[in-house]
């Protein structure tokens, strides 16, 4: 019996360190996941993208953040309490290749509104046609 119960605390530590380690990823991959929009461009994402969380429209911004390769773009800081929506503006933050089309875009902000991320943490935004335009000569 003195033998058993060694084995059974250090399986019992075992477990506990093994579910302390689980959980703590799934906090971070949830917080990772949590207050995010992801930007799609016909099908695909479209990264560094910068986007800009306001209320109202010509108020300072409250949140920005850049989409990724996935697209994806998570905001850090949220304020408390959120507004009942969002006003987006977005703006390219690439490396020169392509622009968001400042016209086709703006109309496509003025009627953009996300959620509070409160109550939907991810969330999309697909561009219209034609908001994505090369710069190469060529186009």
């Amino acid at each position: 019996m003195a033998v058993a119960t060694p084995s059974w605390f250090c399986l019992a530590g075992c477990c506990t360190i093994a579910l302390l380690g689980c959980d703590a990823q799934s906090q971070t991959e949830t917080g990772a996941e949590e207050a995010s929009v992801k930007v799609v461009y016909q099908s695909n994402p479209l990264a560094n993208v910068l986007i800009v969380l306001k209320q109202p429209a010509d108020g300072k911004p409250l949140a920005h953040a850049i989409s990724a390769r996935s697209g994806r773009a998570s905001f850090q800081s949220l304020p408390n309490p959120e507004p009942e929506q969002y006003v987006v503006s977005m703006e390219s933050n690439s490396d020169g290749g392509w622009i968001l089309d400042s016209n086709i875009m703006a109309k496509f902000c003025d009627s953009l509104r996300l959620k509070p991320f409160s109550q939907v943490p991810n969330q999309l935004i697909e561009l219209p046609n034609r908001a994505v335009r090369s710069l190469s000569p060529s186009h």
